[in-house]
């Protein structure tokens, strides 16, 4: 749950995980340009940086390639009104109004994204920053997302799985094994980790995990 000073955004409702719920909408420089008057200069300038040929490397999907910049992790980058908006956000606030960035549900404030239907339709997908679909601006393929939402589509947990090797470089084969954190959700473990540089992740709810010697 996220700690949120409500009296920074404006309160309003949108749909996010496909149901009205309570958000909250901050102010963006760049979506009071688009909304500006200045004529169809900054969707001439959005439309032209975007792949829609039937040889595009998503064409199976109807996605819409940005070719311009993109951020570290994929996403296309825009700039308007002096500010720095991710691409996919532009054409989707035209219609729909500026993206909330929080949304009040079970657990309370959580972040929201403009999550890519396009990725959560393709299981073979494991996301990440070389994802194909990061880049995709078809304002078709978005949805907002709470942030557990969108993790859930995201086939994380099997991008996860698929690692053979912890962040510092160990072979799970050989230095680790997986345990039930207290929410039940399995996790890999690297004993060089836990004994070593990056010990203090380990502090907290995991300090009484029983490691196998």
């Amino acid at each position: 749950m996220a700690q949120v000073d409500i009296g920074l955004y404006t309160p309003s409702h949108a749909e996010v995980d496909g149901q009205i719920q309570p958000v909250l909408i901050p102010e963006r420089r760049w979506y009071d340009a688009l909304l500006s008057g200045e004529g169809d200069e900054p969707i001439h300038r959005w439309t032209v940086k975007v792949f829609q040929d039937l040889e595009s490397e998503t064409a199976d999907t109807d996605c819409w390639t940005w070719t311009a910049a993109h951020t570290k992790d994929g996403y296309g980058v825009f700039h308007l009104g002096g500010q720095k908006a991710q691409a996919h956000h532009v054409l989707w606030a035209l219609e729909f109004g500026s993206p909330p960035a929080f949304v009040y549900g079970p657990n309370g404030w959580e972040r929201v994204h403009l999550g890519h239907q396009c990725h959560d339709r393709d299981k073979t997908c494991v996301g990440g920053p070389t994802c194909l679909h990061r880049a995709c601006v078809n304002p078709e393929h978005l949805a907002l997302q709470s942030a557990s939402a969108n993790v859930r589509a995201g086939h994380a947990g099997e991008h996860e799985r698929r690692k053979t090797h912890c962040p510092s470089g160990h072979a799970y084969a050989e230095h680790g094994f997986s345990y039930a954190d207290p929410s039940g959700t399995t996790r890999r473990y690297c004993r060089p980790c836990k004994s070593g540089f990056r010990a203090p992740q380990f502090v907290g709810s995991r300090k009484n995990l029983a490691v196998a010697a």
